[in-house]
Protein backbone atom coordinates (compact mmCIF):
# COMPACT_ATOMS: atom_id res chain seq x y z
CA UNK A 1 0.00 0.00 0.00
CA UNK A 2 1.15 3.63 -0.47
CA UNK A 3 1.48 6.16 2.68
CA UNK A 4 -1.68 8.54 2.27
CA UNK A 5 0.12 10.98 3.41
CA UNK A 6 3.25 10.72 2.23
CA UNK A 7 3.09 8.45 -0.82
CA UNK A 8 5.85 6.26 0.29
CA UNK A 9 5.86 2.54 0.21
CA UNK A 10 4.19 0.94 3.60
CA UNK A 11 5.62 -2.08 5.42
CA UNK A 12 3.07 -4.81 6.70
CA UNK A 13 3.21 -5.71 10.12
CA UNK A 14 1.63 -6.72 13.54
CA UNK A 15 1.57 -4.94 16.91
CA UNK A 16 1.50 -6.79 19.75
CA UNK A 17 0.49 -6.40 23.27
CA UNK A 18 -0.08 -8.61 26.22
CA UNK A 19 -3.35 -6.77 27.00
CA UNK A 20 -6.43 -5.91 25.24
CA UNK A 21 -5.57 -3.93 22.38
CA UNK A 22 -8.20 -0.84 22.05
CA UNK A 23 -8.42 2.96 21.25
CA UNK A 24 -10.21 5.14 23.67
CA UNK A 25 -11.87 8.52 22.85
CA UNK A 26 -10.98 11.67 24.11
CA UNK A 27 -8.03 10.01 26.67
CA UNK A 28 -5.07 12.55 27.23
CA UNK A 29 -3.26 10.62 29.52
CA UNK A 30 -3.49 6.54 30.08
CA UNK A 31 -6.58 5.05 30.44
CA UNK A 32 -6.42 1.61 32.29
CA UNK A 33 -8.97 -1.17 32.19
CA UNK A 34 -10.82 -2.69 29.06
CA UNK A 35 -12.58 -0.96 26.40
CA UNK A 36 -15.94 -1.80 27.90
CA UNK A 37 -15.52 0.43 30.82
CA UNK A 38 -14.62 3.69 28.11
CA UNK A 39 -17.35 5.26 26.43
CA UNK A 40 -17.22 5.25 22.48
CA UNK A 41 -14.63 2.81 22.84
CA UNK A 42 -13.04 0.25 19.76
CA UNK A 43 -11.32 -3.12 20.33
CA UNK A 44 -8.81 -3.06 18.08
CA UNK A 45 -7.58 -6.87 18.75
CA UNK A 46 -9.68 -9.37 21.27
CA UNK A 47 -7.36 -10.89 24.39
CA UNK A 48 -6.52 -13.76 23.99
CA UNK A 49 -4.96 -15.54 27.15
CA UNK A 50 -2.61 -17.71 25.11
CA UNK A 51 -1.79 -15.23 22.83
CA UNK A 52 -2.26 -11.82 24.11
CA UNK A 53 -3.76 -9.27 21.53
CA UNK A 54 -2.51 -8.17 18.30
CA UNK A 55 -3.51 -6.39 15.09
CA UNK A 56 -2.33 -6.45 11.09
CA UNK A 57 -0.67 -2.75 11.13
CA UNK A 58 0.80 -0.61 7.91
CA UNK A 59 4.10 1.43 8.77
CA UNK A 60 5.73 4.65 6.93
CA UNK A 61 9.19 4.46 7.90
CA UNK A 62 9.37 7.63 6.01
CA UNK A 63 6.89 10.02 7.93
CA UNK A 64 6.41 7.06 10.98
CA UNK A 65 2.64 7.07 10.61
CA UNK A 66 0.84 3.41 11.54
CA UNK A 67 -2.39 2.67 9.68
CA UNK A 68 -4.83 -0.11 11.11
CA UNK A 69 -7.82 -1.16 8.97
CA UNK A 70 -10.66 -1.54 11.70
CA UNK A 71 -13.40 -2.10 9.02
CA UNK A 72 -11.40 -5.08 8.23
CA UNK A 73 -12.31 -7.95 10.78
CA UNK A 74 -9.11 -9.70 9.60
CA UNK A 75 -6.90 -7.69 11.27
CA UNK A 76 -7.46 -8.61 14.32
CA UNK A 77 -5.40 -11.85 14.31
CA UNK A 78 -7.18 -13.16 16.99
CA UNK A 79 -10.37 -12.63 15.27
CA UNK A 80 -12.70 -15.96 15.47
Amino acid sequence: MTCPYCNNVMEEGIIQSPQELSWKKGIKRPAFGRAGFHEDSLVLSKLSLMKGSAVKALLCRKCMKVIIDCANKESDLNYC
